[in-house]
């Protein structure tokens, strides 16, 4: 028994705990100001546009910094440091949240916000990609991107809302802001630098990574191909979270409660098959996986349209149609960081959030908003769907990585193997 209790604790088990509430955490903060948005606009006299203008200069940020700060850390190769100072910028980011008086303070803030979290999540995942088991990096990754839907959609607008209706919207801002600084301080004493030259033929020994190789990374086939995904996934993805809700109690004429307990249903079924999916091609392969999830993914803004009418039969749907969300960790994380050297699989990442988040994330909800105005507020999920259509064909063009279907373990091979 006492076996049994060492062997999962052992270091690659605890650091998925801290990584996985690390991630989820970074959601959790970026997210809560929509939830807050009533309570923050009343006070501060704010409109729709510019709460417009607040989650698109983070985005901005976010893309920008992401790729930034991950290629950074790839050269300098301190992963360690870097991931703990941007854990405490976007913690005091948060807690200033809770401090700005108007809407140009909460616009720099929400900027540095987006400066901060942009570099944490590359940083994580290529973390857990260097400290886990080839046999577990798909669940690993999984669970951590998964994190992402369960704190940040399913228990931060519950919690973030109750403070606030019992105290005061910046209240909600400041207690936000502790769990960041209570990580950075264990990740201080518990983290170790990863090692990503382990099994490279190096003997353990760290290369230096070079411009040319750093440039070889936007070449590899996978990684351009997971950029293109990217942009239409956010696109789908920003598009049906934010107009979904509209679209329930606008057309619907749902209850707070109602579009909220569905919200509450997609967080849980993304944060399942976020950790299944992934898991699943572990043991079958990626595109296996990959290729009927996202064609699923096409069905999801469908059936709400379809079945707007009915709850429980929308509930269950929504449930078991956020399969589609299950394949996101594998083509903007696990695939492209196992196609190139690990020393670079930051870069891989970020490079597939900053085209996502910058593309995608910007002209996605825009485009959406036109076309609701000038039509109807289903025209958001025909737009959703159709950008799911484009990330299911590209899926195709995508190469196996999972090392149960190679016979060489492509990130871990000095040379990139999956070039055009």
């Amino acid at each position: 028994m006492s076996n049994k209790k060492q062997s999962f604790f052992r270091y690659e088990n605890s650091l998925l705990i801290l990584l996985f509430l690390t991630f989820g955490l970074v959601f959790m903060d970026r997210l809560s100001i929509i939830y807050l948005f009533p309570f923050v606009a009343e006070e501060l006299k704010l409109n729709n546009t510019q709460m417009g203008m607040i989650v698109g200069a983070t985005s901005i940020a976010w893309g920008i910094s992401t790729l930034l700060f991950a290629s950074v850390s790839d050269f300098i190769g301190k992963k360690k440091l870097t991931l703990i100072v941007f854990i405490l910028g976007f913690s005091i980011a948060t807690f200033t949240s809770g401090l700005v008086a108007g809407l140009g303070s909460l616009i720099l803030v929400r900027l540095l916000m987006g400066v901060t979290e942009g570099p944490v999540i590359p940083l994580v995942q290529s973390t857990m990609m260097a400290e886990s088991t080839p046999k577990r990096r798909g669940s690993n990754l999984g669970l951590i991107q998964g994190s992402g839907a369960l704190l940040g959609n399913a228990i931060a607008p519950v919690l973030v809302v109750a403070i606030a209706a019992a105290s005061n919207w910046r209240y909600s801002f400041f207690a936000l802001a502790i769990p960041g600084m209570i990580l950075a301080v264990i990740l201080i004493f518990y983290m170790k630098e990863p090692n990503f030259n382990k099994g490279v033929g190096t003997n353990g020994k760290k290369s230096k990574p070079t411009v040319q190789e750093y440039k070889s990374v936007f070449k590899t086939r996978n990684v351009w191909v997971s950029m293109l995904m990217s942009i239409f996934y956010m696109m789908y993805l920003l598009v049906f979270t934010a107009f979904m809700p509209l679209f329930l109690s606008g057309i619907s004429k749902y209850s707070d409660a109602q579009y909220g307990a569905i919200l509450g249903v997609l967080g849980i079924g993304m944060f399942f098959w976020q950790f299944l999916l992934p898991f699943l091609s572990d043991k079958l392969g990626r595109k296996t996986i990959i290729v009927p999830a996202t064609f699923i993914a096409i069905l999801l803004p469908l059936a709400v349209a379809a079945f707007h009418t009915n709850f429980a039969l929308l509930a269950i749907s929504i449930f078991i149609l956020s399969l589609g969300f299950g394949a996101q960790p594998l083509y903007l994380a696990i695939i492209p960081s196992e196609s190139v050297p690990r020393i670079f699989a930051a870069t891989a990442i970020a490079s597939v959030v900053l085209t996502g988040e910058i593309i995608g994330g910007t002209a996605g909800p825009v485009i959406a908003g036109i076309l609701a105005d000038k039509f109807s507020l289903y025209t958001p999920l025909w737009l959703a769907s159709g950008a799911a259509v484009v990330f299911f064909l590209l899926s195709f063009l995508l190469k196996e990585t999972a090392p149960v279907k190679v016979s060489l373990d492509i990130s871990e091979d000095s040379v990139i193997n999956v070039t055009v």
